[in-house]
């Protein structure tokens, strides 16, 4: 698969505060064959008339109500006709302007189905708050409670359209079942890629929805269970056990300057 054609989705939904970014971080990318879907959930503030501003970079716009982030999400990649699909949320930012470039001679040069990397929470000031350094796959870490961040995942569309999409019954916890499904329950070739992929926004999208992470640890034993199979017992211990060492990471990161532009 050469020069594989790239679909990235941002969801969005009265976000006119920080979108901007989120959008540049995507059509300023070094790699060309990019599909880009924005998909909106009819914002009532000024978001719409920014995302606009950007019509003739944006392949697709979707701007309709929806059941929700995961709906959102469903709806962009149902839309995608690119071989590989990935996400970024309104809020968030491509790591740098090569990360795209990378991604796709990563799936060129591995042949692989599904690929994860590294991402980074910043504060206003761009310096690293939490930072999530994902190791080399194997299925058994996900036992232990390893999860990469879900918008450094990047999967062959093919592969989305054969285990399927995000369950909606199951918010907050829908991008664990998702991320299960794919890195646990099923057998795809799934290879890592040692760079960072995202860089989250403190209030942004994403970290306004890890404020429900522990009310979603609750419903992760169901997530197991509807794919048949029990958790371990030391799962959610061990979920818990691995964020404050995100956080001391991104201590030594700041000190070090080992985060990159």
């Amino acid at each position: 698969m050469n020069n594989p054609k790239i679909s990235i989705i941002t969801i969005c939904f009265n976000n006119e505060k920080d979108i901007r970014p989120t959008i540049e971080s995507v059509i300023n990318q070094t790699y060309s064959n990019i599909e880009y879907i924005v998909v909106d959930g009819a914002s009532r503030d000024g978001t719409l008339e920014i995302i606009k501003e950007y019509n003739n970079k944006i392949s697709k716009l979707i701007s309709e109500p929806d059941k929700g982030l995961y709906d959102a999400i469903n709806k962009g990649m149902k839309a995608a006709t690119g071989d590989v699909v990935g996400l970024i949320h309104a809020g968030d930012r491509l790591f740098n302007n090569q990360v795209v470039e990378k991604i796709a001679n990563h799936f060129t040069v591995n042949q692989i189905d599904g690929m994860y990397g590294h991402s980074l929470l910043v504060n206003q000031k761009d310096k690293p708050v939490r930072v999530n350094k994902s190791p080399n796959y194997s299925k058994r870490l996900v036992k232990w409670g390893w999860m990469p961040s879900h918008q450094s995942i990047y999967l062959k569309k093919k592969v989305i359209e054969n285990i399927g999409y995000y369950n909606l019954n199951l918010h907050p916890s829908s991008d664990y079942e998702f991320f299960l499904r794919y890195f646990y329950f099923n057998d795809i070739k799934i290879k890592r890629l040692d760079e960072f992929i995202i860089r989250f926004a403190v209030g942004g999208r994403s970290t306004k929805n890890y404020m429900n992470n522990l009310r979603a640890q609750k419903q992760h034993k169901e997530c197991w269970l509807i794919n048949g199979e029990e958790p371990p017992f030391f799962l959610v211990p061990m979920k818990l056990i691995r964020k404050p060492k995100q956080f001391l990471t991104a201590y030594w990161y700041k000190i070090k300057k080992q985060y990159g532009n």
